[in-house]
């Protein structure tokens, strides 16, 4: 357990520190600002301007981000994971659920610090369109589906070795998985789809079973994909 604390917060002080996470941060708070100040100004609807954000600038620049941090999670540290493992000082169980559990704290912690103002500020000086239900439930959706490409990338990251190659393997499946779903009829588990009816949701006008089941088929995948990662990391040759 002491292991697994200390990777912890040395893996999230370093993402924290990290240049590429200040910059990701730095971007998505100036644009928040920059959407607040118009839709206040222009009377633009509180539900429009949050799923603008969200969809045209929130969700693309983090899956950009997030797709780098979670496939560098493994491969990244490729010699000092092995000396640290084969010298015993630290299990494969500890340094894996320790990677895991930083970067999707990092997505998270992120998620919250950003979209909880912005959507207080949006409801409060927009016009108000949107039910605090209806909001929080669309918040939820979006913040499993970032975790589940997190828990995805980790997954790609113990399996292939080449960074470079990783990242973009991992945001076309996830383009082409939503293209696919939508096309055999099962809009509701795309992702795409989701983030596309935001604007419904956070009028409260969408189905609350529709709304259950992609957050429970997505924290299902999400899981599915860590659990899968730690077992492929503890017969992994290092």
């Amino acid at each position: 357990m002491q292991a697994f604390l200390a990777i912890l917060r040395f893996d999230l002080s370093q993402l924290i520190h990290s240049w590429l996470v200040r910059i990701w941060v730095t971007l998505l708070a100036a644009s928040a600002i920059f959407l607040v100040s118009v839709s206040a100004n222009e009377g633009e609807l509180a539900s429009e301007t949050l799923a603008i954000y969200t969809a045209a600038i929130y969700v693309p620049f983090s899956v950009a981000v997030l797709a780098v941090l979670a496939v560098s999670a493994v491969n990244g540290e490729a010699s000092v994971t092995a000396d640290s493992i084969l010298s015993k000082s630290v299990t494969r169980t500890e340094y894996i659920t320790a990677k895991i559990a930083s970067r999707i704290g990092i997505t998270l912690g992120v998620y919250l610090l950003v979209m909880a103002p912005f959507a207080y500020l949006v409801m409060r000086y927009a016009i108000s369109d949107t039910s605090v239900s209806g909001v929080i439930i669309g918040l939820l959706m979006v913040s499993t589906l970032l975790s589940f490409l997190v828990a995805a990338g980790i997954m790609l990251s113990i399996l292939m070795r080449n960074v470079l190659f990783a990242v973009p393997v991992l945001i076309a499946g996830v383009l082409l998985s939503g293209a696919v779903l939508q096309f055999v009829g099962l809009t509701w588990m795309s992702a795409t789809a989701v983030i596309n009816e935001l604007p419904e949701t956070f009028r409260g006008e969408t189905p609350v079973w529709d709304e259950v089941r992609v957050l429970f088929v997505f924290i299902s995948l999400s899981l599915a994909a860590i659990i899968s990662g730690i077992w492929q990391f503890r017969r992994k040759d290092l």
